[in-house]
């Protein structure tokens, strides 16, 4: 099950295409009791309710701050396995980046959110210290994504990862940024897995060779998906998955 995304013997679909009910989703219900989640949400206009309530489903615990100072509090007690940063304008503790990157190369798993520009800050420097990545752009997406085997890399398409577990149709979001890449090659080690209906990447992961500590990532480049298009293609399913999918766990 996990990674397929073209299901054909579902019971129903939905107007998009996608199979109705968790059962398709990459974790099951009630899997992770015992994982935690920290949500950082710098971005703090949106309702973080369905997202919050998706989660306690698959069994995560999860704690939603507001504030970079009680995050990095939070972040350093050693009582989560996976952050989640979704980011806005501006950073204002010096120490965010260095706390979020100690949590990654001790094992912390990490969900980065950024949308439009200059709703950008907190992922683009944590992936430009980490990775020499940066992000920019304000693109007015809002169409839908379609599952091509190997389509990774073609506009308007993402290709076969277990975060697309159950999904052949994912709303792109409404303003979306993009990543930029130097010509070190740190960037590398980094996966696009979507690209945008405007050709540019959208969501990328970085998942660790055997023999490193550090924990998984995956960004997404537009993320008022969360607030406003919950219901959307594919939304609910794959912001799920990705979350199962930094657990590490086989559920």
């Amino acid at each position: 099950m996990a990674g397929q995304n073209n299901i054909d013997n579902a019971n129903s679909y939905d107007q998009h295409g996608n199979p109705i009910n968790r059962e398709y989703d990459l974790g099951r219900d009630g899997a992770f009791i015992g994982y935690r989640i920290l949500i950082g949400q710098f971005y703090t206009s949106g309702d973080m309710k369905e997202p919050i309530e998706a989660l306690k489903v698959k069994g995560f615990q999860v704690e939603n701050v507001k504030n970079e100072d009680e995050f990095i509090l939070k972040l350093r007690s050693n009582h989560y396995q996976i952050a989640w940063v979704i980011s806005s304008s501006t950073i204002q503790n010096t120490t965010f980046i260095t706390t979020l990157i100690d949590f990654h190369s001790a094992g912390g798993a990490i969900f980065l959110f950024a949308d439009d520009i200059p709703y950008v800050a907190h992922a683009s420097e944590f992936l430009n210290q980490k990775f020499d990545i940066t992000l920019t752009g304000n693109y007015q997406g809002g169409r839908t994504l379609v599952f091509k085997e190997n389509g990774y890399l073609q506009a308007g398409c993402f290709g076969h990862h277990e975060i697309f577990t159950g999904i052949k149709n994912l709303f792109e979001g409404v303003t979306i940024c993009h990543p930029v890449y130097s010509k070190s090659k740190k960037h590398q080690s980094m996966m696009t897995v979507a690209t945008a209906t405007d050709g540019n990447p959208y969501i990328i992961v970085f998942d660790p060779p055997a023999n490193s500590v550090e924990g998984r990532l995956c960004l997404d480049c537009g993320f008022t998906k969360l607030f406003i298009n919950w219901n959307s293609a594919g939304t609910a399913r794959f912001i799920v998955n990705v979350s199962c999918w930094l657990a590490r766990a086989k559920k």
